[in-house]
């Protein structure tokens, strides 16, 4: 670095670590703060503290109440899925729900073919009103 004088290098460097990191530092605020729910690559997910059967009934009641279009719902032994199609929009909400431990279920939930991060927390939210 022969552009800069030698008692602003390590001013440069410092700042460069800084700003080339601070996305890093984001996304792990994101993670340690949000506990088990997740948001990556159009898809979000969490772990509720609650049974298989009892999430899977309030998405089931979430789906009816909120008046989505339900184009596809399967339920089998540990893993169950329902496609839908919002009331007052051209997508669709994917939502699964799946056995991880006795008192811990994954549900997952994608809104539209590339996700849509706004929607699948209102649907979430929604879920977590019935559920808890």
């Amino acid at each position: 670095m022969k552009f800069l004088p030698d008692r602003y290098r390590s001013l440069f460097l410092c700042l460069f670590l800084l700003v080339s990191s601070s996305g890093c530092a984001v996304l792990a605020g994101g993670v340690i703060g949000g506990g088990t729910t997740a948001y990556l690559k159009g898809v979000l997910k969490t772990k509720e503290p609650s049974s298989f059967d009892r999430v899977w009934f309030a998405v089931v009641e979430t789906v009816e109440r909120e008046g989505f279009e339900v184009t596809s719902k399967e339920s089998s032994s540990g893993r169950a899925f329902v496609e839908a199609k919002l009331s007052d929009r051209d997508k669709i909400a994917y939502i699964t729900v799946k056995y991880y431990k006795p008192e811990i279920t994954e549900l997952v939930v994608r809104v539209g073919v590339w996700g849509d991060e706004a929607e699948s927390r209102r649907i979430l939210k929604l879920i977590h009103e019935k559920l808890y």
